[in-house]
C-alpha cells in the first residue's frame, strides 16, 4: 500500500513539474496577474502594511500578509479554489483578527470575502479594528444588481449591490467613501474607503 502511495505522490509530482514548464501555467499565471479585479486593488496594497483576506490561491500583491480560513498549502474544495493550493500567511477567519493591534495596519483589502461571513456589520468591525486612520479598506463584491449572487456559491451568506454595502460602512461610521465603481462587468463593483 505504502508503495502505490509513493508511486501516485511521483506521478502527481510529475504531472505538476510539467504542467509549470508548459505553456498552459504560464498562461494562467498571466490571465491571474492581469485579472481586473487584482488590478482594481494594486493601487491600495502596494506599500505599507495590510492584509489580503480571503486571499485563498492568489494574494492581490505579494506585499499583502495574505488571511485565509484555509492553511497555506491545503487544497481549496470548492468555487474558484477547487484544487488550487492556498496561498495564506496567516490561517484565520477575517472576522477575528486578533493577531493584530488596533489600528495596526495600512490596508485591508479583500476579494469576494465579505459574502461567506455570517456577520457583516461584525467582520466590517473588525476590519476597520485594524486599520489606522487613514488606512484604505479596498473590497470587491460580487454585484447582486446583475445576477443571483446567492446561487453562484453555496458558501454565500448575504448578497450586495454597491448601494448596500456602503450603507453597512456608513452604519459602523467611520470611513469616508473615497470610490465606488464596476471592477468587471455585469459581474463586480469595488468599493474604496478610507478610515477617519
Amino acid at each position: 500500500m505504502k508503495k502505490v502511495h509513493m508511486y501516485v505522490k511521483l506521478i502527481n509530482g510529475l504531472k505538476s513539474y510539467f504542467y509549470l514548464y508548459s505553456g498552459k501555467a504560464n498562461k494562467r499565471l498571466k490571465a491571474e496577474l492581469n485579472h481586473p479585479e487584482r488590478l482594481a486593488l494594486l493601487p491600495y496594497c502596494s506599500s505599507g502594511k495590510g492584509i489580503d483576506v480571503g486571499c485563498g490561491h492568489r494574494k492581490s500583491h505579494e506585499n499583502c500578509i495574505g488571511v485565509d480560513i484555509l492553511a497555506k498549502g491545503s487544497v481549496g474544495e470548492v468555487g474558484c479554489i477547487r484544487g488550487k493550493r492556498i496561498q495564506a500567511d496567516i490561517c484565520a477567519s477575517g472576522d477575528n483578527l486578533y493577531m493584530f493591534k488596533d489600528g495596526e495596519l495600512d490596508f485591508v483589502v479583500s476579494r469576494h470575502n465579505l459574502e461567506h461571513y455570517v456577520d457583516t456589520i461584525k467582520t466590517l468591525k473588525e476590519w476597520s479594528r485594524v486599520l489606522k486612520k487613514g488606512g484604505i479598506l479596498a473590497t470587491i463584491l460580487p454585484d447582486e444588481r446583475k445576477l443571483n449572487t446567492i446561487k453562484l456559491d453555496s458558501t454565500h451568506k448575504h448578497v450586495f449591490t454597491p448601494e448596500s454595502y456602503n450603507s453597512f460602512l456608513e452604519l459602523i461610521g467611520g470611513f469616508e467613501i473615497i470610490k465606488t465603481e464596476e471592477v468587471v462587468p455585469n459581474w463586480s463593483f469595488i468599493s474604496v474607503a478610507k478610515k477617519q
